[in-house]
């Protein structure tokens, strides 16, 4: 019989838990390095999504965005957004969004009819305009609409087109497929007041991350004294959509 001292008992329990601890050692280092990647990755994203990248406000960029959403000829130069309960043109109603539509066609979207005496002469609106401006085809309407708002928005025909905040209107006629000028000004009516100046100035522009901010600056003068009569300060948020590129979304006056 051969006897064995107790610290000469082979040490099985011992050595199997070793070798567990081996094999669990590997996966988790795995997946501690995972982690950490997973961290790095999202630290740089989130700091180059989330830093802010001044734009030159006189570049061909932040020009085209900037006068897609304007109307420099006005007497109010907001006047497409009065009435508006939010900053976000989402909740900008149809006629309002017509408004900045209209403002983005091109001179070649206007054309003159081969009839004036074809088509209705006068509406509610007022009384047909017979020029070379007379018809807008509602394909170019809807062009021009979603160069602003994005792909994803719908035209809806059964709005009109403001051309000023005062008497002239498009009117959608489905048998020419196209907008027709009307307007209700009289020999009298003035469309621009002459008592103001308004200057604009885009003070600065910035990026940050797929969205754009374009701040400007309006001084109202009045012409007989050359005196300001109000300042404010606007900025407008443009979004880049899944186009590559970039939708109107806001305007907020900040000061």
């Amino acid at each position: 019989m051969i006897i064995m001292k107790f610290d000469e008992i082979p040490a099985t329990t011992k050595s199997n838990s070793t070798k567990q601890n081996k094999s669990l050692f590997i996966p988790i280092l795995i997946i501690i390095i995972i982690v950490v990647i997973i961290l790095i990755v999202y630290s740089v994203t989130t700091s180059s999504n989330s830093s802010v990248v001044a734009l030159d406000p006189k570049s061909r960029l932040v020009q085209s965005l900037y006068t897609s959403v304007h109307d420099f000829k006005s007497t109010s130069p907001y006047w497409m957004y009065e009435g508006e309960n939010s900053s976000s043109i989402a909740d900008m109603t149809e006629g309002n969004k017509l408004v900045l539509a209209y403002l983005n066609l091109k001179a070649s979207d206007f054309l003159a009819a081969d009839n004036c005496d074809i088509l209705p002469q006068e509406t509610y609106y007022g009384k047909l305009v017979c020029s070379d401006k007379t018809l807008v085809m509602r394909e170019d309407v809807e062009r021009s609409y979603r160069e602003v708002f994005g792909d994803t928005v719908s035209l809806n025909t059964a709005v009109n087109m403001k051309v000023n905040p005062n008497d002239e209107v498009y009117v959608y006629n489905s048998e020419q497929d196209a907008y027709i000028l009307y307007s209700s000004a009289t020999e009298n009516s003035d469309k621009f007041s002459k008592m103001f100046n308004y200057i604009y100035d885009v003070y600065k522009a910035e990026k940050v991350g797929n969205t754009i901010r374009i701040y400007e600056e309006l001084t109202v003068e009045r012409v007989s004294t050359g005196a300001v009569e109000n300042k404010s300060q606007y900025v407008y948020t443009f979004v880049l959509a899944e186009d590559n590129l970039y939708s109107y979304t806001s305007i907020e006056k900040i000061a």
